[in-house]
C-alpha cells in the first residue's frame, strides 16, 4: 500500500474532516511550531546542511522528547527561502558532497538506537559518511528524558511497518561485476520495469552499488532485481518482502601457497544464464 493510503486510514478515525489528527513526521516546508517550546527543544541540529533530514529530526524530538506533532487541516504556513540563490542550485562549496545523505545518517544516529541497523542496511554505502560530532545532542536526549526510538515505534509510528515492512539484512553489498572484465551492472537510473545494463565500473556506488539480502532479494534501494518478462533481460522493479525472491548467492574461496582467492557468484534461478561476479566493498 502507498504513503496515500496510510493518511488515509489516518484520517479515517477522525470525526470531522477538520479535526487535527496525529503524524509521525512532517515535511519540513508545511511545518509551524510555537517558538518558545522550539528554543525549549533546542532548535534544528546546527549540523544538518541546506535541508534534508531536518523535518525527520525536529519531528522524533518533539515526540520522544514530549510533545505532539499534528496535521491541521485547515492551516496556511508560509515557506521562505533563506539561502540565496539556491532554490535547486548546485550547493556552496562550504557543503561538500551529498548533504541531504549525511543529514540522515546524523539524524539517525542521534535518534534511531538499534533501529539504525535498518537504515543501514537499505543504504549500506552511508556507513562511511562523516557526520560531525554528536554528542551535544546524545547529552540533550539523556538531560530530558527522551524515550527510545523504539517507543517511537511503538506508540506513535505504531502502523508504519504494516505498509512498509523493516528490510532484512544484507548478506553483502556493492559492485557486481563480470568475472575478469571492467565491466559492471547499472540500473541507470531506470526503475519500476526499467532494465538494468552493462557499463563500465566507476567503483562510486550509485547506480552500480546493488545488495543481497537474507531473503535472497538483489536489490538497490527499495528496487528488486528479477527477470523480465520474455526472461531474456534483468529488471529493476518495486517490491516487497516477499517477492523476486530468486537469487542465490555463493563465495567460493581457492587457497594457494597461503593466500585466498574468493569469488562471488549470483545466480538467478529458473534462467539459462548467470552472472559470475565480485563484490567489491
Amino acid at each position: 500500500m502507498e504513503e496515500g493510503a496510510l493518511v488515509q486510514a489516518r484520517e479515517g478515525k477522525r470525526e470531522t474532516k477538520t479535526e487535527p489528527y496525529r503524524s509521525p513526521a512532517m515535511a519540513g516546508g508545511l511545518f509551524a511550531i510555537e517558538r518558545d517550546f522550539f528554543f525549549e527543544l533546542g532548535l534544528y541540529d546546527p549540523g544538518l546542511q541546506i535541508w534534508g533530514g531536518e523535518n525527520f529530526e525536529i519531528s522524533y524530538k518533539i515526540w520522544q522528547c514530549g510533545g505532539k506533532l499534528l496535521f491541521v487541516p485547515c492551516s496556511r504556513v508560509g515557506h521562505i527561502y533563506r539561502l540565496q540563490g539556491w532554490q535547486g542550485n548546485p550547493p556552496p562549496v562550504y557543503v561538500g558532497s551529498s548533504p541531504t545523505l549525511k543529514n540522515y545518517v546524523r539524524v539517525v544516529e542521534v535518534w534511531w538506537d538499534e533501529y539504525k541497523d535498518y537504515f543501514y542496511a537499505s543504504r549500506p554505502e552511508t556507513k562511511a559518511l562523516p557526520y560531525g560530532d554528536i554528542s551535544e545532542l546524545k547529552k540533550f536526549r539523556e538531560d530530558h528524558n527522551c524515550k527510545s526510538f523504539k517507543w517511537f515505534m511503538e506508540e506513535i509510528a505504531y502502523d508504519i511497518t504494516s505498509y512498509y515492512p523493516l528490510p532484512p539484512k544484507n548478506v553483502e553489498w556493492g559492485e557486481i561485476r563480470g568475472f575478469e572484465t571492467a565491466y559492471c551492472i547499472d540500473s541507470m537510473g531506470h526503475t519500476n520495469g526499467g532494465f538494468v545494463e552493462l557499463g563500465p565500473c566507476h567503483r562510486m556506488g550509485g547506480n552500480q552499488l546493488f545488495r543481497i539480502n537474507e531473503a535472497n532479494q538483489l536489490m538497490q534501494y527499495d528496487q528488486c532485481l528479477t527477470k523480465g518478462p520474455d526472461g531474456s533481460k534483468i529488471m529493476i522493479t518495486h517490491c516487497n518482502l516477499n517477492e523476486y525472491k530468486d537469487w542465490q548467492y555463493f563465495k567460493v574461496c581457492n587457497r594457494h601457497m597461503g593466500k585466498s582467492n574468493c569469488h562471488s557468484h549470483l545466480v538467478l534461478l529458473h534462467l539459462f544464464y548467470y552472472y559470475s561476479t565480485c563484490i567489491i566493498r
